[in-house]
């Protein structure tokens, strides 16, 4: 199908939501193991290492940051297995917008996210690998199924962390070193496809995680996300059990 395509405008917010959830437990389960990059800005020194505040040196790659070479940055850009962050959707079309905010916690192979929904609901959805929970407000009753059930169709239109990392280098037309929000960031654009949607994302360096992305229909956004209120750690435990008191997360040591 053509991912360029925005569906009709009645997409729903669960299927956004959804489709963040596999995004991040997917991604953030990949390239563990690979080096860190540290991107300094353009007043760092040029030492060849620096030590952060654990005492650990860090080595700072002076990386030029190109559309040749930033899919190679950020998939190198290490990121944190446990965090808590609040995210901010927004939908954009003639005439109005929508935004709807959502609580997320992570850890490895598992999420759990929190959405406002309109009405005054909250929607509670928690993620393991091959299964995924779901109940509303304080209810003690939970659907569950295969993760599969939730799977989303490939003309969505959200810009995902994967969508950068898959694209056709030759249709990234912009990258760089920039800050978003106070945030030193990998940024990158996309050129617009046929549908005349382009993409954009920014990428901490300190963190590695997708902090914004927009979706553009020539000058106009019809999609953002932001990320904030990072904490990297092991989110609470009582986040990832069920409300008959099923724990489906535990830290081992």
């Amino acid at each position: 199908m053509n991912k360029g395509k925005m569906g009709p405008f009645t997409l729903t917010v669960t299927i956004v939501i959804l489709l963040l959830v596999t995004a991040f437990v997917a991604y953030s389960a990949l390239n563990r193991d690979r080096p860190q990059i540290v991107l300094p800005d353009e007043s760092s020194s040029t030492d060849g290492s620096q030590t952060g505040g654990d005492g650990v040196a860090d080595v700072v790659s002076k990386v030029e940051i190109n559309p040749q070479t930033v899919q190679y940055v950020i998939e190198t850009l290490t990121r944190p297995e446990r965090y808590t962050a609040s995210m901010t959707l927004t939908a954009f079309w003639s005439g109005g917008s929508g935004t709807t905010g959502v609580e997320a916690s992570m850890v490895p192979g598992c999420a759990r996210l929190d959405t406002a929904l309109p009405g005054g609901q909250t929607r509670h959805v928690i993620r393991t690998g091959d299964r995924t929970y779901v109940w509303y407000n304080k209810e003690r009753t939970v659907y569950s199924g295969p993760a599969g059930a939730f799977s989303v169709d490939e003309e969505q239109w959200v810009p995902t962390y994967e969508d950068l990392l898959t694209e056709d280098p030759a249709r990234i037309a912009e990258a760089g070193y920039e800050t978003y929000q106070e945030t030193g960031c990998v940024y990158a654009a996309t050129a617009p496809d046929e549908g005349g949607y382009a993409e954009k994302y920014w990428v901490s360096v300190e963190t590695g995680l997708l902090v914004a992305a927009e979706r553009l229909q020539g000058e106009n956004v019809v999609y953002r996300m932001e990320l904030s209120g990072v904490q990297v750690g092991a989110p609470e435990a009582e986040r990832f059990v069920l409300p008959d008191g099923t724990v489906l997360y535990e830290e081992t040591d």
